[in-house]
């Protein structure tokens, strides 16, 4: 076969001229297409740097103008509590109130929670059952318990009536041998008779007074006697035994009964573990208070031992109400006008413009040196239903000649610092910072603590005033605070 022939085509040909015409007519002509392409890169990279330069520009203008505006430091007008006043007139101190009297009820057991009798702000009284444990066990140990119990008493009423059967026995064979030991007196009385009788007839006979047959007689009648004597002597030995195995059998039933009142007691015990255990399944409350956390819900497992373990410690958190005190931590520098039993009023932070009378009850015997503080606590003189453990106050200790501080509906304290009070044109006031410009602002004060001044007017609190503003500062003037 011919190698230029394949499949029977014919074998190509070198291309015409006019076969190159058409190839180079279907060619890309890739010299026209780059510049337009190079031409768009071109444009965006103007655009982009002349972007750059206008930010370079708008920021560099920015921070000139920013250079040009002069620094504030800057303050905002304290708006304080009423009982701020209270500072003025005596030692303070803030603090809380808090319960003496405070538990957290746990189980005396493991067990999982089956009952919650309480929530948050539920009052129970002493002894009443806050929550309760799985029990269905305790429940059967106490029921058989008590079974025993039952059993062992029936067996103590049945030991104390063999008892009373065999006392009677006893008497019964008392009273057998009485009889038995009489008859043989008897019986030795006929006997005695018979051979005094016998004796006689002997004396007659041999006299020949009587015949014969009357010591027969006499004879027979000894000998009769004799048996007569031997068998009471014989009826006495059964007595004898009798009494003695009754007595016997006395003394076991005595026994058997003193087995059975110590089985009731042991059963009694058993029924006192029963139900000591079974009452470790209620969560009770060990006074009467008012509940405030409840740490744990039904299906839980609870442990008087949690420590590192996924069973929760404590049920619920309850407090006394009645026992509510203030707790204060008083500067170490403050302490020589505090005394226990000295005099203070308590303002909360709830209700700032009444005050509450407090004794100072106790001192704490050590400071802690970390905050240079002492504990106090005082109690309240007219304690009411709106106290609750936890909440704010502020304390004032009195001295013992002073005066109670008298907020009554005063208004809200408020503040500013004396480097921010200036006098233009014999006018005191402040410069308020407000959207970038100073406003002068006249203000009416007096002298207050801590070197701050108390605003009478002119200002209601939360105001930004400049701290030691220069002297050419005047109103309009564009300031910044950062």
């Amino acid at each position: 076969m011919n190698p230029g022939v394949r499949s029977g085509l014919m074998p190509s040909s070198a291309p015409k001229p006019d076969d190159n015409r058409d190839i180079n007519a279907l060619r890309i002509d890739r010299s026209k297409s780059r510049p337009r392409s190079g031409k768009w890169i071109g444009r965006i990279v103007s655009v982009t740097i002349l972007a750059v330069l206008i930010i370079s520009n708008w920021s560099w203008i920015t921070g000139l103008s920013d250079l040009a505006t002069p620094k504030v430091e800057v303050e905002k007008v304290r708006r304080q509590n009423p009982a701020a006043r209270a500072s003025l007139s005596g030692v303070s101190s803030n603090g809380y109130i808090v319960a003496r009297t405070r538990a957290s009820l746990s189980a005396d057991t493991p067990g999982r929670l089956v009952e919650m009798n309480v929530v948050e702000g539920s009052y129970v009284t002493v002894g009443a059952a806050v929550a309760r444990l799985y029990h269905e066990e305790h429940d059967a140990a106490l029921a058989r318990a008590k079974a025993d119990l039952d059993l062992s008493i029936a067996s103590l009423a049945r030991s104390e009536a063999d008892i009373a059967t065999g006392e009677a026995s006893v008497e019964r064979s008392d009273s057998d041998l009485r009889a038995a030991q009489a008859a043989r007196e008897a019986a030795r009385a006929n006997e005695r008779l018979a051979k005094t009788d016998l004796e006689r007839a002997e004396a007659l006979v041999e006299q020949g007074v009587e015949r014969v047959q009357l010591l027969d007689r006499a004879i027979q009648a000894h000998a009769t006697s004799s048996a007569e004597v031997e068998r009471a002597e014989a009826t006495v030995g059964a007595a004898m035994a009798a009494v003695t195995e009754t007595r016997s059998r006395l003394s076991s039933l005595t026994v058997g009964l003193l087995e059975a009142e110590a089985r009731q007691r042991v059963a009694e015990a058993n029924v006192d573990a029963a139900e000591a255990t079974l009452e470790k399944t209620f969560i009770r409350a060990p006074f009467d208070g008012v509940v405030v956390h409840k740490e744990a819900e039904v299906g839980e497992v609870v442990s008087p031992n949690s420590a590192g373990g996924r069973s929760r410690g404590s049920v619920v958190t309850m407090v006394d109400l009645s026992s509510l005190e203030v707790q204060a931590e008083v500067p170490e520098t403050s302490m020589a006008a505090v005394r226990e039993g000295g005099r203070a009023q308590v303002f909360i932070d709830a209700w700032p413009t009444e005050s509450y009378e407090v004794r100072v009850d106790r001192i704490w015997p050590m400071a802690d040196r970390q905050k240079a503080t002492i504990e106090v606590r005082a109690v309240f003189v007219k304690p009411d239903e709106r106290l609750r453990p936890e909440m704010g106050l502020r304390i004032v200790f009195l001295p013992d000649d002073g005066e109670d501080v008298l907020l009554g509906d005063a208004e809200v304290l408020v503040t500013v610092s004396g480097n921010a009070v200036v006098e233009r044109d014999s006018v005191k006031g402040v410069f308020l910072v407000e959207a970038g410009q100073v406003k002068f602002k006249p203000i009416k004060c007096s002298e207050g603590p801590n070197e701050r001044l108390v605003v009478e007017s002119g200002l209601e609190g939360g105001e930004l005033v400049v701290l030691h503003p220069k002297e050419g500062l005047s109103d309009g003037d564009a300031v910044r605070t950062e």
